[in-house]
């Protein structure tokens, strides 16, 4: 949950607010801004080390504090746990029944909901992680095109991104499209900007991801628009850091790591390394090494059924099912689901990778939120001031994991502590990174290294990147503007389609 406080002086008794997030936090967008927590609210941000913190921004929120209400609140949107927010009265009264005690309905309807922002002042600066209220829908860059374009995104953590000559305006945060409610919203959202901007659909260059099963791609094919351009997930990715920053013709080296994007090869990717720029595309110039990953995108809830396309590509093996790994029998179920090659796929996902890790460390357990075993992983390193790296060597385009992994189970089975096996980790693989990016942007000419994708949420991960690759005189650009998870997806689609329509 996300506490609002009367003032930044409250807030400054919950977590250390530093200028940067003092400023914006008072900010006319408000968003929540994360912060690193010095009091402990289990019920709150439990096992997190860090505490969302917001300002009032309405006139009720002001009321309420003037007329005696405790000087920080407890503060949630209206919806159950996965579900988008109900805004519509009768929806509303239906849905949260048993949840709330009282409702508080304005004599005039809202229109659309809108989320909450979130955003982190961390070691690259300003990072918006959900881009909403405050900031969408806004001009975020201005794209050299005459042509209306519509980028209708990735289907989790949805936002599209409309450019009418020439300016790209980011929508707020949708949700995940398989719930029919974000759905709506996505195609509400599209109806919108289409009429606000007075656009026709005949005349649009409509985008969207390489995913032929995407909900938003198949909404896109139904649009009828003058032309359809797919974009594949990973490349928009490291687009949107560049269409950010308005550079169209500077030669980067990408890496994009995350759980999960439909790749050239009809794999699933996730931990990719490219060349080249917004003008003239990226080529795929590395990858993670594949594993296999059973039951496809169920095993994104079980970090254990992601680790046993990992680990079973590693010699002398432990028996998981005893201490001190204690895997659930899930995971003996998946290795005979690897076995018979039914629902068997090939990724080259960093996000299931760190699911793996986490497993071997004993988040063993269905996650309930995306992300969640990765943010486990990254709070566990935290509490770690060990220095040492895991071997995670760049060998013919491939970073490769088993040695890595082999280390961390040698570690576990021998008892070292857990939290010193995270840090390790998260220490290796920002060196392995840095040395197979230095590597190739030696190779391809150039000192601009570009990071996107949700994994460089992980705010230890990045420090770490970015101090590794400042000693070799290169320099690290990240997103800024939206966000680098899936909700910047369709600016980078955007960005890549003006050139391709140009």
């Amino acid at each position: 949950f996300a506490v609002m406080t009367r003032d930044i002086e409250t807030a400054r008794s919950l977590a250390t607010i530093s200028p940067e997030a003092a400023i914006l936090l008072a900010s006319i967008a408000r968003p929540i801004v994360l912060a690193p927590a010095i009091v402990e609210l289990d019920s709150v941000a439990p096992g997190n080390d860090s505490i969302g913190i917001m300002l009032p921004y309405t006139p009720l929120h002001y009321l309420l504090f003037a007329n005696g209400a405790p000087d920080a609140l407890v503060m949630t949107s209206g919806n159950r746990s996965s579900e988008p927010i109900a805004y519509e009265d009768d929806d509303a009264i239906t849905r949260l029944d048993g949840i709330a005690d009282a409702f508080l309905i304005g004599e005039r309807p809202i229109a659309r909901r809108v989320e909450d922002s979130v955003a982190r002042v961390g070691a690259m600066g300003l990072v918006i992680l959900r881009r909403s209220r405050g900031y969408a829908p806004g001009a975020v860059t201005t794209l050299p095109v005459t042509k209306p374009i519509l980028a209708v995104g990735a289907d989790l953590k949805s936002a599209v991104t409309l450019v009418v000559d020439g300016q790209a305006f980011v929508s707020q945060h949708l949700g995940d499209l398989d719930d029919y409610s974000a759905y709506r919203a996505f195609e509400d959202t599209v109806g919108d900007l289409l009429s606000m901007y007075n656009v026709r659909h005949e005349d649009l260059v409509v985008v969207s991801d390489l995913h032929p099963q995407y909900r938003s791609t198949a909404y896109a094919k139904k649009l009828h628009a003058a032309s359809m351009f797919p974009v594949q997930h990973h490349r928009a990715h490291v687009a949107s850091v560049l269409a950010e920053r308005s550079e169209w013709t500077r030669r980067v080296v990408g890496v994009a790591l995350d759980g999960t994007g439909f790749g050239d090869d009809g794999t699933i990717w996730g931990g990719e390394l490219f060349v080249g720029n917004v003008a003239k595309g990226f080529d795929r110039i590395g990858h993670l090494r594949k594993a296999k990953l059973a039951g496809g995108d169920a095993a994104a809830h079980h970090p254990v059924q992601a680790a046993a396309g990992f680990l079973q590509q590693l010699d002398s093996l432990p028996d998981f099912e005893l201490p001190p790994f204690g895997f659930p029998p899930r995971y003996r179920k998946t290795l005979q689901l690897l076995d018979s090659g039914t629902r068997v796929f090939e990724t080259t996902s960093a996000g299931r990778l760190f699911d793996t890790v986490a497993a071997l460390l004993g988040f063993t357990r269905e996650i309930t939120f995306e992300g969640q075993a990765a943010i486990w992983l990254e709070q566990l390193a935290r509490k770690s001031v060990v220095t040492e790296a895991y071997e995670f060597p760049f060998v013919d385009g491939e970073l490769d994991f088993r040695p890595l992994l082999t280390s961390v189970i040698n570690e576990r089975a021998s008892g070292r502590n857990t939290s010193d096996i995270a840090r390790v980790f998260h220490t290796g693989l920002a060196r392995g990174t840095c040395a197979a990016l230095a590597t190739s942007c030696a190779i391809h000419g150039t000192d601009t290294v570009v990071a996107s994708g949700g994994v460089f949420q992980n705010e230890l991960l990045l420090q770490d990147l970015n101090n590794l690759l400042s000693e070799r005189k290169l320099s690290l650009w990240t997103n800024h503007l939206v966000p680098p998870n899936d909700g910047g997806i369709s600016l980078g689609q955007a960005a890549l389609a003006a050139f391709h329509h140009a």
